[in-house]
């Protein structure tokens, strides 16, 4: 699927900021998943490039006049791969066998413990070649968290999820990878974006799970969208990965002096060369 995307960040202060550096995990990645046909991303200030222990591509700006404003805008276009639950291979330096350790945002404790043996009942990670054995766990966390806008924050861990029952999709996400990793599997955070049928887009967050036993033996990750109880499809464009969201967060950033932060954020996904960049 060709994903013509646009997305606009925009920070305003209502006194000036002295300094600021922004660090934009906003260029799709080139990999067997997906396809950059073109994008450019827009910032103020002096810019440069670099690639992480993720393979992630990240463009920093550094701000050092007085400001009150920072508009970030990402665009271009991705083709994807039409296949839902699509095998990739591994990309990056850091092995697979690191994401199956925890973070301080995806830490277990007895309920997510419960949750991955009764999610993954039966399933033998030594032979996992597809996405489609997380499909009951992926149900089980559907059940225990109800999907409700403003009630968590960026910081809270699958832990708190747990306990609040509620959450969007960076909580379903690290409950998913908590859960996989309690019982030894590799599990990563993936950020970026989701097209849907309802021609709404979003900044998106989901999953995907190192299968030990695909292609022939040498293994493979696959996508798995806990939010909307689904493998990964062609409507996900993929921006970074990581450990879990610090990994692999879009934007973030510092800045010295200024007050009233205000934040707004704009994202248009279509399908095709829609003109997303107009």
């Amino acid at each position: 699927m060709l994903l013509s995307i646009r997305h606009e960040t925009l920070y305003r202060y209502a006194a000036p900021v002295s300094y600021s550096l922004q660090t934009m995990r906003l260029w799709p990645r080139a990999d067997s998943g997906q396809r950059v046909r073109h994008w450019r991303i827009e910032a103020p200030g002096r810019r440069w490039m670099q690639t992480d222990a993720f393979g992630n591509t990240a463009m920093v700006s550094s701000l050092t006049e007085p400001h009150q404003e920072i508009k970030v805008v990402a665009v271009g276009e991705v083709d994807t791969v039409d296949e839902p639950g699509a095998l990739m291979a591994h990309d990056t330096s850091v092995p697979p066998l690191a994401f199956a350790l925890p973070t301080s945002f995806t830490e277990a404790n007895a309920a997510i413990a419960e949750l991955a043996r009764t999610g993954l009942q039966g399933v033998d990670s030594r032979a996992l070649d597809s996405g489609e054995a997380f499909m009951p766990l992926m149900a089980r966390i559907a059940e225990r968290i109800e999907y409700t806008q403003g009630v968590t924050s960026v910081g809270d861990s699958a832990i708190h999820a747990i306990e609040k029952g509620k959450g969007v999709c960076q909580d379903m996400t690290h409950v998913l990878l908590a859960c996989c990793r309690s019982v030894g599997l590799p599990a990563r955070y993936v950020s970026g974006y989701l097209r849907t049928d309802a021609s709404h887009a979003a900044s998106h967050a989901w999953a995907e799970v190192w299968l030990a036993g695909a292609h022939v033996g040498r293994g493979a990750w696959v996508g798995l969208d806990v939010t909307h109880q689904r493998l990964a499809g062609p409507e996900l464009c993929r921006l970074a990965v990581g450990r879990d969201y610090n990994d692999a967060s879009p934007v973030r950033g510092i800045h010295m002096g200024g007050s009233g932060e205000q934040l707004s954020v704009h994202v248009n996904v279509q399908e095709g060369g829609a003109g997303a960049d107009q």
